[in-house]
């Protein structure tokens, strides 16, 4: 048996009841006196180490393999300074990932706006951070320069890219379709339209659902014949999706057909004290079954405040105003008390999204898919309203802020400031600490050391630190850019 066998074994078994092998005299080397057996052991393992990687034998590779040499860098080199802050970014960031992370994208842009790339000896450990950060990798060019650049393409594919699409888009199955198509209808509609028309009767009922249901994306009139295909498919599932999309198009023929249901049961009455009185729609035919209303059942009593939602939710809202011969808002004072219809309507008004009705409904009916259509300044100046407001509870708001544009604006980060320093803020504070560095705006750092010194419990005060290290570290970043 070998020494390296006789090692293996010992630590296998034991060395109670293995004795260690003594290293071979070959090697020149013995072990110190007086040792215990394990350290004995331990130290030949090392050894042991040490001696195989020392003789390996270096991989040939043909010429053909290597990659052609680096081009020479172009672009000037940032500063001393701008290099240290990167290296201190990389290997002893201040914060926690989320605002190291920023702070490299920051770094990165700073370098763009002058022209500089990062030094040579720091690329390698930047595209790793990049590979192991997706949202890094879209701000590296060109700040990493010519040879970056070149390196990063030797480098194996960053996390989370998404698959290319292939040519033949019938060969892809399954969630490779789904999220090809998706791409495609990202970037052009009608050839994704295309697509799917053309191998619509190859394609399972699961299939035909889950891909029409990538239309949301961009959603126009120009899919409106091909929605209407699918009102007559044989598959429920595929039907509710159409019906679904054409929801959104309150200028499509279904639209149409449904504001045709909707005027005989509305009535606007009353020669002092006007209301609006609402009807029950009546059993629906062949026609309106295809078009999304529910049939009678089976057994028990029909649905018939469904049929009526699935109404008003297709129709152009507009049919109310033209019913009452008032705006939005008029029209929907007169609807109080009719919390099913008003819910039916918020629905209608934040698929399409019409704004005249969003800013009417928002006054009568808080609903976070209402304030979500606004243009970013007057959902910012509603989100403070609702924050100081106590309308709305704190949680229900976050996916709002952290779909805000950054930075906010000084009124509402001053509302989400207090809201954090409340009572139950902790949980808030948790939550929105991700985007709080990016989030608040340069005068809200003073705000959040103050803050700090009030505040007792660990979750609320590192949010804060973080938002007054970022804070720090950017404005070190700008100057030594300068």
């Amino acid at each position: 048996m070998t020494w390296l066998a006789h090692l293996r074994t010992a630590a296998l078994v034991g060395t109670g009841r293995h004795t260690v092998p003594p290293a071979p005299t070959e090697l020149g080397v013995r072990p110190p006196d007086g040792r215990a057996h394990e350290e004995m052991l331990l130290g030949q393992a090392a050894l042991a180490d040490v001696l195989s990687r020392a003789s390996r034998t270096p991989m040939k590779r043909q010429a053909t393999d290597l990659p052609e040499p680096a081009p020479h860098d172009t672009a000037p080199e940032v500063s001393d300074e701008a290099a240290r802050m990167l290296d201190l970014l990389l290997s002893q960031p201040p914060g926690g990932l989320v605002v190291r992370t920023q702070l490299v994208v920051d770094w990165l842009q700073l370098a763009e706006a002058s022209s500089q790339r990062v030094p040579h000896q720091l690329l390698a450990r930047l595209l790793s951070f990049a590979n192991a950060n997706p949202s890094v990798a879209p701000h590296l060019r060109p700040a990493i320069g010519i040879r970056g650049q070149w390196l990063l393409g030797l480098m194996p594919t960053a996390k989370g890219q998404r698959p290319a699409t292939t040519a033949n888009w019938a060969e892809l199955q399954g969630a490779d379709a789904a999220s090809a198509l998706e791409l495609l209808r990202g970037s052009d509609p009608a050839a994704a339209r295309g697509q799917l028309d053309t191998h619509w009767t190859t394609l399972s009922a699961r299939e035909r659902a889950v891909l029409l249901a990538k239309f949301s994306t961009n959603l126009h009139g120009d899919d409106e014949q091909l929605l209407e295909r699918a009102l007559d498919d044989k598959a429920k599932s595929v039907r509710d999706v159409a019906a679904g999309l054409l929801d959104r198009l309150p200028t499509s023929a279904r639209a149409g057909r449904m504001a045709a249901r909707l005027h005989p049961l509305v009535h606007f009455k009353g020669l002092l004290g006007k209301r609006i009185e609402i009807d029950l729609p009546p059993e629906p035919d062949a026609a309106a079954v295809r078009d999304g209303i529910a049939p009678a059942p089976r057994q028990g009593e029909p649905d018939r405040l469904g049929r009526l939602d699935a109404i008003v939710r297709g129709a152009p809202l507009d049919v109310w105003t033209s019913v009452t011969g008032r705006s939005p808002a008029s029209t929907l004072a007169l609807l109080e008390g009719e919390s099913r219809v008003l819910e039916a309507m918020t629905t209608a008004a934040a698929l399409r999204p019409e704004l005249d009705w969003v800013r009417a409904l928002l006054h009568v009916h808080t609903d976070l898919r209402l304030l979500n259509c606004l243009p970013a300044a007057e959902r910012g100046q509603e989100l403070v309203r609702h924050i100081k407001g106590g309308t709305t509870q704190p949680m229900a708001l976050v996916q709002l802020l952290l779909d805000m544009p950054r930075p906010w604006g000084p009124p509402l980060a001053d509302a989400v400031l207090e809201l954090i320093a409340s009572t139950d803020g902790a949980q808030f504070a948790v939550v929105l600490s991700s985007v709080l560095p990016t989030a608040l705006p340069p005068e809200a750092a003073d705000h959040c050391r103050l803050l700090m010194e009030r505040l007792e419990d660990d979750a609320r005060r590192r949010a804060l630190r973080d938002v007054v290290q970022y804070r720090s570290f950017l404005q070190s970043l700008t100057e030594a850019f300068r």
